[in-house]
């Protein structure tokens, strides 16, 4: 190990080129500066401190394994790199929530050991060639972990966790207004959210506990929705639940596929139950009175994406729409069955609905009155 270097009561601090080889150890008992090279490292690379300790500097030191006990937190003025292992012993490495740049990066095969509610990334945590990944990630005292699952190797992703209310983030420059909601969605968690970018579409799998306070905007456990903020459209949209295990206490949800770049952050949200879908049996009389002149489904408004088929009582189709909108008022519009043009006799008629956003089929009846 060769450099240049000059060594001050409280920073080591590096000018030139430095390198670690091959099974080479080296402990950090104060700051490290790193204003030269220092990014082709063998060996192990400890910081140990029983107070605070910074990683500093004009360039990014990267290291094959790095081991942290600095029991007041390792603090990252720029950014590190790991190529293989980051042994989390004692203390946080916090990085600057407003600068997702300067973060921890694991790369390649790189990986971590002991992380736990007071050992991990308080900040952001950022993966190189990696396709699937947890971000050892959390806030204050919480351990909370993003579980990436993507369809392909991310170039670059980066998470953090955000243990505060998204209505009035702390280092965002907007505010991400619970009350800002597609129809579907009851609810929103004004407790935590997580940022993760990449362009990748991928699934993630976040967890819960009881300060996560899911009984606040939940009554039923299997409503539960990862959700996220739409960056263009402003307004939270149903990620879906693909997985769920767990009660209000503790658990786990997995998302559907979604491109995480198309959303600023992302949490939990509840949504309307399948039983809460008002559907039922019809009376429909367009006569122009202004009541019961369309086949109205309150459903349709929090499933935009649907199907609408009615039948005749020989089950013939007399009626299509996709993505109905409660234009129905008693006109056949399926060529071959009755003249388009005109009424539908008086009677019984048979519907189906499927509500594809909520994952719902329905059937029931209209009865016609064209008196």
């Amino acid at each position: 190990m060769c450099s240049h270097q000059m060594i001050a009561q409280d920073s080591f601090h590096n000018f030139g080129n430095m390198k670690m080889h091959e099974n080479a150890q080296i402990g950090f008992y104060q700051d490290l500066i790193n204003d030269g090279s220092f990014d082709d490292n063998k060996g192990l690379a400890g910081f140990y401190n029983e107070d605070v300790a910074f990683i500093s500097g004009a360039f990014r030191p990267v290291f094959e394994d790095l081991e942290i006990v600095v029991d007041n937190d390792l603090i990252l003025e720029v950014g590190i790199g790991v190529t293989n292992n980051s042994n989390f012993i004692s203390g946080d490495l916090v990085t600057p929530r407003f600068l997702v740049d300067t973060n921890i990066e694991y790369i390649n095969n790189s990986f971590y050991t002991g992380d736990a509610n007071f050992t991990k990334v308080d900040g952001y945590a950022a993966v190189k060639n990696k396709k699937d990944f947890v971000f050892p990630i959390g806030h204050f005292d919480k351990l909370r972990p993003l579980k990436l699952t993507s369809d392909q190797i991310n170039e670059n992703a980066k998470s953090a966790y955000f243990y505060e209310d998204p209505n009035s983030p702390s280092t965002f420059h907007t505010s991400f207004y619970t009350e800002n909601r597609t129809d579907i969605l009851i609810a929103i968690s004004n407790q935590e959210f997580w940022d993760l970018d990449t362009k990748t579409p991928s699934k993630v799998t976040l967890g819960w506990d009881t300060e996560s306070n899911l009984t606040s905007f939940l009554d039923a456990i299997e409503n539960l929705r990862v959700v996220g903020w739409h960056t263009e459209r402003n307004i939270w949209e149903d990620l879906g639940n693909t997985g769920l295990d767990g009660d209000f206490d503790e658990g786990e949800i997995t998302s559907d596929v979604f491109t995480p770049d198309d959303y600023t952050v992302i949490t939990f949200g509840g949504s309307l139950s399948m039983q809460s879908v008002d559907l039922g049996n019809y009376l429909l009389t367009p006569n122009g009175d202004g009541n019961a002149d369309f086949f109205v489904l309150k459903a349709v408004s929090i499933s935009p994406n649907n199907k609408l088929t009615i039948f005749n009582r020989w089950g013939r189709a007399v009626y299509e729409a996709t993505n109905y909108n409660n234009t129905f008022e008693g006109t056949a519009n399926v060529n071959g069955v009755y003249n388009t043009a005109k009424k539908l006799p008086a009677g019984v008629y048979f519907y189906t609905i499927d509500l594809k956003d909520i994952g719902l089929n329905h059937q029931g009846f209209i009865y016609i009155n064209q008196e």
